[in-house]
Order: C-alpha cells, then sequence, then structure tokens
C-alpha cells in the first residue's frame, strides 16, 4: 500500500500522484498562478 495523493483544479482536471514531493510542487505551482483546488490524500495500491 502506498499514499497517493489527489489534486483536482480547473486547470488540471483531476490528478493522482506517488510522489509527496511531486504533490507538494504541483500544490505550490497551483498557489503561486492563482487556481483554486481540492487536495486529499489517501492510502491505496498504485501500479
Amino acid at each position: 500500500m502506498k499514499v497517493l495523493y489527489q489534486i483536482k483544479s480547473e486547470a488540471t482536471g483531476p490528478v493522482l500522484i506517488r510522489h509527496r514531493k511531486i504533490a507538494k510542487a504541483l500544490r505550490w505551482w497551483l498557489r503561486e498562478n492563482g487556481f483554486p483546488f481540492e487536495y486529499n490524500y489517501f492510502f491505496g495500491y498504485a501500479h
């Protein structure tokens, strides 16, 4: 089981990311460019 980060925004649509640093960078980019987003994380299986 891995942690999956889900980010939803108008700019990207729904995105599932396995790596915390990439999810953090995407959230930073969305915030810096003024895009509203929803952020969630959960445990799941990623292939």
